[in-house]
C-alpha cells in the first residue's frame, strides 16, 4: 500500500509542478499583456488595444450596453482616449488558468479630466476572461466598473 501511494505521489508530483510552472508563465504573459494595453492606451493607440481582443470578444463597460465587435471596442477605447483619460493603472489580484482559458480579477485606477479644469481619480475593479489563441493570450470578455458613488 505504501509503495502504491509513493508511486502515485511520484506520478502526480511532476504534473503538479508542471501546472504550477504553467500558471506562473500564464501570469507573466497576461501581466505583460496588461503592460502592452496600458502603453497603447497612453500612446492613444486604440487599434493596438483592439488587436488584443479575440474576434468574438465582449466588452462590458459601466453604464453602457455590451459591445460585441472590434469596431465597437475600438470606438469605445478611442472615446476614452479622446476624453483625456490618463494615468491608468491595473493591479491583478487573482489570476487562474485552466488550459486555453484564464480569468483575471483586479483593480484599476485612472485619472479623468473634469469639465472646467482639474481631474478626478476613479478607482474600480475588473474581471477579464482570457483565451489563448496560438501563443498569444487575448481578452475574450472584459468587464469593469467604478467603486465611486453614482453622481445624481
Amino acid at each position: 500500500m505504501k509503495r502504491l501511494l509513493f508511486a502515485s505521489f511520484l506520478l502526480i508530483s511532476p504534473w503538479s509542478l508542471a501546472l504550477a510552472q504553467d500558471s506562473v508563465q500564464v501570469r507573466r504573459l497576461i501581466e505583460a499583456n496588461n503592460q502592452r494595453f496600458l502603453a497603447a492606451f497612453n500612446r492613444g493607440d486604440a487599434a493596438v488595444i483592439t488587436s488584443m481582443y479575440t474576434r468574438d470578444a465582449l466588452l462590458l463597460p459601466p453604464n453602457s450596453p455590451i459591445i460585441g465587435n472590434h469596431q465597437g471596442i475600438r470606438t469605445y477605447w478611442q472615446s476614452l482616449i479622446n476624453a483625456g483619460v490618463k494615468a491608468v493603472e491595473l493591479k491583478t489580484s487573482t489570476l487562474e488558468a485552466c488550459g486555453n482559458t484564464a480569468y483575471e480579477v483586479g483593480q484599476y485606477t485612472l485619472t479623468i479630466p473634469k469639465a472646467g479644469g482639474g481631474t478626478i481619480t476613479d478607482y474600480g475593479k475588473y474581471v477579464v476572461v482570457w483565451k489563448r489563441e496560438g501563443r498569444r493570450w487575448r481578452l475574450a470578455v472584459d468587464s469593469f466598473g467604478t467603486n465611486m458613488p453614482a453622481v445624481p
